[in-house]
């Protein structure tokens, strides 16, 4: 039932070693290095910001937690599913020249690109996590449940990378569908914005995946609130995270021979 993911859990020493020199590549050549991995994230930070909070005036404190800080977090656990998110759908289709010329175990491809986006994720999280400490003194036993959210956000990319990705090794145009789903996931997810108070609407918002590890984040922060603390909000999640899994496991199997002759 779930033979993709076994092996993943096989070759995780090769998920490993590929996702570590995915980082060396991507940064080969530049002077800073994997420090440009911060740059962006931190620039596109101070830039939301700064239109949000001083342009629109909109920047006072969410729940008592401060505006900047507020966003800041929100951000952070952003980047990483979007990263994730857009990394591993073109998984197989941007490493084609490998599928097509080895004998490549291709099932870890997504594995392989969710792990290079948690690594970049770990630093940008880091630095995050110090500053705030310093500035607002937020450290908590809350904040260990951050590895909770983090391998939530992991389970979570697994499976729709693994579904996500035969679909659009088959078709260029559901890729180009996927970005535009990203774009309205970034702006519907709250993370300029707050859904309490939205009534009804508020549980639509709750119904996207990743809300539940952009409040979890917040939560862990900020607010000192326990997963455990909303069992059935968690419930909802690892099921469709399971509904993911088991879907990807499908299509894999079912579209290997098909996205193998169309790359």
């Amino acid at each position: 039932m779930f033979d993709i993911y076994k092996e993943m859990w096989k070759r995780r020493k090769m998920i490993h070693s590929l996702s570590l020199q995915e980082m060396k590549r991507e940064y080969a050549g530049t002077l800073l290095g994997f420090v440009w991995g911060l740059v962006n994230p931190l620039m596109r930070i101070a830039v939301f910001w700064f239109v949000f909070s001083i342009g629109a005036r909109a920047g006072g404190p969410v729940n008592g937690a401060p505006y900047f800080a507020w966003l800041a977090i929100g951000m952070v656990a952003w980047f990483l599913l979007n990263d994730g998110f857009r990394l591993t759908q073109k998984s197989f289709r941007s490493k084609r020249s490998i599928i097509k010329n080895t004998p490549f175990p291709i099932a870890i491809l997504p594995a392989v690109q969710i792990l290079y986006s948690y690594y970049i994720h770990l630093i940008l999280l880091a630095v995050i996590f110090i500053g705030m400490a310093f500035t607002l003194q937020t450290v908590s036993i809350y904040n260990l449940q951050l590895l909770y959210y983090d391998f939530a956000a992991l389970m979570l990319l697994l499976g729709i990378g693994s579904v996500t990705a035969p679909l659009v090794a088959v078709s260029k145009d559901f890729g180009r569908f996927l970005d535009t789903i990203l774009v309205f996931l970034f702006w519907m997810t709250p993370i300029f914005w707050s859904a309490d108070g939205l009534g009804i609407l508020e549980k639509v918002i709750k119904l996207n995946p990743f809300h539940y590890i952009v409040q979890g984040y917040r939560d862990s922060f900020f607010y000192g609130v326990g997963f455990w603390d909303q069992p059935v909000y968690t419930l909802y999640f690892w099921v469709l995270v399971l509904a993911f899994f088991l879907l990807g496991n499908y299509l894999h199997k079912r579209m290997k021979p098909i996205f193998l002759d169309t790359l």
